[in-house]
């Protein structure tokens, strides 16, 4: 057994909040999935972000609001929110700190995210 703790996981100023990446564990390169822990500091907000992987984002602590193509969407802890490739998302943190885990991967040569 493996455990992987955002507390246990140096993280990283990237997309304007810290990004804690997985293939810093040991043996996580053999996941199936990328992954990576986010954390947005209370009162601020993800720069603005689209790629071609589909994103699963959990939100595993705090409340925030996912803007996904101009669409404001509130979220509370313990919500999936899933991102299909290319769609333009930013997540803002209100009063407090959000963790997000976000899985991610490219979807197959037909387009589909396996869903």
């Amino acid at each position: 057994m493996q455990t992987f703790r955002i507390d246990d996981s140096p993280l990283t100023s990237e997309y304007g909040i810290q990004i804690g990446r997985w293939e810093r564990y040991p043996d996580a390169d053999a996941l199936p999935f990328g992954a990576m822990w986010c954390q947005v500091p209370a009162n601020s907000s993800s720069t603005l972000d689209n790629h071609p992987e589909v994103e699963l984002a959990v939100v595993v602590g705090g409340d925030a609001t996912f803007t996904v193509d101009g669409r404001a969407t509130e979220v509370a802890a313990g919500t999936a929110v899933l991102l299909r490739p290319g769609e333009r998302h930013v997540i803002t943190a209100h009063r407090e700190p959000v963790r997000v885990l976000s899985l991610y991967w490219l979807p197959d040569a037909q387009g589909r995210s396996d869903d």
